[in-house]
């Protein structure tokens, strides 16, 4: 019940808008207690029904119901209720992703929204860590929302407000994507020297992510940590976008070693057919091309260069095309405008 009608519900004061029990809670009897409990039970039930089902946003209703219960039951500071709000809010952004992919915006919107209300200081998230980290992860997939609907200003500050979290937490999940998605953000709006340090930043923090995933590998066989393939499979992207920015500024030689380099991690880590790897060979190919056209034209007679422009500044030109943070699709090797940089949401 997502849409128009969970805003009408939520209107009707049916429980699956977010909204705020009066602190000083009414007294409850014990058959309002017991009847609380049974809904609670039924909640959890259908809860566990629909996603056995593959029924995830009929699972997130009955989610959302029974946290509001609980709420109701034991009030909005209780540990059970801050532990199902923070499932409910990263089923909120897992599918309001989901949504988004499928082009569903509002519905994507309205998802969001409720995770940025939950994870406000005043919503039922009570460990402070967990609950900017769960903010940083919603505002940086209202960057890629807002990004996916080319308003880009708005999904800067968006990006800005989860970086400015990441870098004053330890909770956080993924501060490289959030630099990546930056960099690919302020790539389209044409400022390539900013995308460039954050293309950087992202590379410094998974290299450092890696050393000591390595040396706690060394400590504890154990160890390595479940987004070890993650944080490999983002090192291409953020090879292949440091490289799509050094074309934008026409640092040739520099964007041709990173384009290789990305291309290495992605055979590593996708395989050489796959096809994030094909589009990542393909901008090398594109890289190199351009630079063979660019030497073999400043071998001839200056004569023969019209208005003044080198070859090189035509062929890289930042402001020559409009951007679309994706991998560049399949065209001929005659393009003559830089690859895009890749969005890592």
């Amino acid at each position: 019940m997502y849409g128009a009608a969970a805003a009408a519900d939520a209107e009707n004061g049916g429980g699956s808008g977010v909204a705020h029990a009066p602190a000083n809670r009414p007294y409850i009897s014990p058959d309002e207690a017991a009847d609380l409990k049974r809904r609670i039970r039924q909640h959890d039930q259908m809860y566990a029904a629909m996603q056995q089902q593959s029924k995830p946003f009929d699972a997130l209703e009955h989610l959302e119901k029974g946290l509001f219960v609980r709420k109701e039951l034991f009030g909005p500071d209780h540990p059970e209720v801050s532990k199902v709000c923070q499932i409910f809010t990263t089923s909120c952004n897992t599918l309001a992703m989901n949504s988004l992919q499928r082009d569903n915006h509002l519905l994507a919107y309205e998802l969001l929204k409720k995770a940025e209300i939950l994870t406000s200081p005043s919503g039922y998230i009570r460990d402070k860590k967990m609950r900017m980290k769960l903010r940083a992860v919603t505002f940086n997939n209202f960057g890629c929302f807002y990004k996916r609907r080319g308003k880009l200003h708005a999904a800067l500050q968006y990006l800005a407000k989860a970086l400015k979290i990441e870098l004053t937490s330890e909770e956080v999940d993924n501060p490289a994507g959030t630099h990546l998605n930056l960099c690919a953000t302020l790539s389209q709006l044409g400022r390539h020297g900013p995308a460039l340090e954050h293309a950087q930043c992202a590379l410094e923090l998974l290299e450092a992510m890696a050393a000591s995933r390595k040396q706690k590998v060394r400590e504890d066989e154990n160890g390595g940590g479940k987004n070890a393939t993650d944080d490999a499979s983002i090192l291409a992207i953020a090879w292949h976008n440091l490289a799509v920015e050094q074309e934008h500024l026409n640092m040739v030689d520099e964007a041709l070693a990173s384009y290789e380099q990305a291309v290495k991690v992605a055979e590593k880590e996708w395989g050489e057919g796959h096809i994030k790897t094909l589009a990542i060979k393909h901008s090398l190919e594109e890289a190199r091309s351009k630079t063979k056209n660019r030497r073999s034209h400043s071998q001839r007679p200056a004569v023969s260069q019209s208005h003044g422009q080198s070859p090189l500044q035509s062929v890289l030109n930042p402001h020559s095309s409009s951007s679309q943070l994706k991998f560049a699709k399949k065209s001929t090797l005659r393009s003559t405008s830089p690859t895009k940089a890749r969005y890592c949401c």
